[in-house]
């Protein structure tokens, strides 16, 4: 399994000490001090995992986040910062992080969300209901019986699946599922979140007004 964290933050205190607790949990770690050699180490290293500070020298963290989503790089992606507003928050996620963390933070927290990202990251097969989704295969059962999903409805299942409990963003689903390139709409989404409430049960979808959808796989 790759546990490797790459830390983007330009206090040298925050990142040490995160080093020191990662090393400590058996990850091994990549630094960067800004954000220009944080996009640089996330695209030509391999991560697992990304904490990635705002406020950075040379490039600031949204940038980052969005360089890499609209390049296609899907690595869990965790923001901790000390901007706190709402609108920061939903720009972070819209834009495609995987979760915002407050500065100051509980450590523990974030190791525990750490944990729990990369450990979906590397999800050989999840059950939901009476369905069973094998990322091996990228292939959907329900009851040991094959169900026939499109290619698209495949990676849209497959990018809920990895963050399930979480809120994802329209924009953050159209960037996995079609690319950063693709200028569909938001109707896009809706519909094709439909179509798998249709076909799976609407009891594992939640709609989140005003961010996204949440899917549970125990409703």
């Amino acid at each position: 399994m790759n546990k490797t964290v790459l830390i983007v933050e330009d206090d040298p205190h925050i990142r040490l000490g995160l080093k020191k607790a990662l090393q400590m949990e058996g990850y091994q770690v990549l630094e960067a001090t800004d954000g220009v050699q944080g996009l640089w180490l996330a695209q030509t290293e391999t991560p697992a995992l990304i904490v990635i500070d705002i406020m950075m020298p040379r490039m600031n963290g949204f940038e980052v986040i969005a360089a890499l989503r609209s390049d296609g790089n899907k690595t869990p992606l965790i923001v901790l910062s000390a901007r706190t507003e709402t609108q920061d928050k939903v720009r972070g996620l819209k834009l495609g992080a995987d979760d915002y963390m407050e500065k100051p933070f509980a450590l523990e927290e974030l190791l525990a969300r750490i944990e729990r990202k990369i450990g979906s990251a590397n999800l050989q097969s999840v059950t939901f209901g009476n369905y069973c989704f094998d990322f091996k295969t990228e292939s959907l059962s329900q009851n040991g019986q094959p169900i026939v999903l499109s290619a698209k409805e495949i990676k849209l299942l497959q990018f809920l699946l990895q963050r399930a409990g979480q809120i994802v963003s329209r924009e953050q689903i159209i960037s996995a599922v079609w690319g950063g390139d693709y200028f569909g709409t938001d109707r896009t989404v809706d519909n094709f979140i439909l179509g798998l409430r249709k076909k799976l049960g609407k009891e594992f979808f939640t709609t989140v007004r005003g961010m996204g959808y949440r899917f549970m796989t125990q409703p």
